[in-house]
Parts: C-alpha cells; structure tokens; sequence
C-alpha cells in the first residue's frame, strides 16, 4: 500500500496554507514552498475546490483559501477529494461482483484494515498535522 504522490501533494498544500498566517496563497507560491509542479497543483487545486476543502478567490488578491479550520478538515475527507471513496481492494466495492465473495477467508482481513484505515484517516485533521511538525 501506498499514498499516491496526487494525495502527497494535497496534503502538503493543505498544511502550508493551515500553517501560517496568510489567509491567501496563490498556486505560485505553494507550488514553489512545496515543491509541487504548477500544473499537476492546478490539477489538485481544483478537486480540493470541487469538495469544498478550499475556496479559490479571483482578483489581484485571488488565491486559495481554506473553505474550513484545518480542526474541521480530517484526512479521509481530503483523501476522498482526491482518490475518491476509499477501498482496500476492488471486490469490497460495493458495485462489484466477486464469485468467490461468499467463501472468501480475505474479506476478514481487508475488512478489519479497512475500518481501521478510515477511523485514523477520520480523527486525523489538517491541525493535527501541522502540530505534529512542530513538536
């Protein structure tokens, strides 16, 4: 298992804009403070807005800007904003169909990661992580 470089990103744009006292960031400047390509940010940036994690501001003054607290953006919404709704594995899809669904000795397993995944993924916020940088 591994996080996806998009959701990498995500997260490194959400706790820089969480982590100072600039209201407005503009994609320029969080691209070249965390290291992320201009149009794959763009790319993310859009998403974030389309689940209303962060709002986007036009003008001479435009940017992003949080929608929310960082307190009130925990990770499992950002990671649906991104990957879209979380599955450990394709047949616990709901929409899918597995002939060995019934007689599987996995879905116990994937089952049980899965609750876990999404209970950390829940208590975890934007706050959390920016507090846990500077520890």
């Amino acid at each position: 298992m591994q996080v996806s470089k998009t959701l990498d990103y995500a997260l490194r744009s959400l706790t820089l804009m969480s982590s100072s006292p600039v209201s407005t960031y503009r994609m320029k400047d969080i691209s070249e403070q965390r290291n992320i390509p201009l149009n794959y940010l763009a790319k993310i940036m859009r998403k974030l807005v389309n689940k209303g994690i962060v709002r986007s501001r036009v003008g001479p003054d435009g940017g992003y800007v949080l929608e929310k607290p960082p307190s009130d953006i925990n990770l499992k919404d950002v990671y649906e904003a991104i990957e879209g709704e979380m599955r450990v594995v394709d047949c616990m899809d709901k929409d899918a169909l597995c002939t060995f669904y019934e007689s599987c000795p996995q879905i116990p397993v994937w089952d049980k990661l899965h609750v876990s995944l999404t209970d950390i993924l829940k208590r975890t916020t934007i706050e959390d992580m920016v507090k846990q940088n500077h520890l």
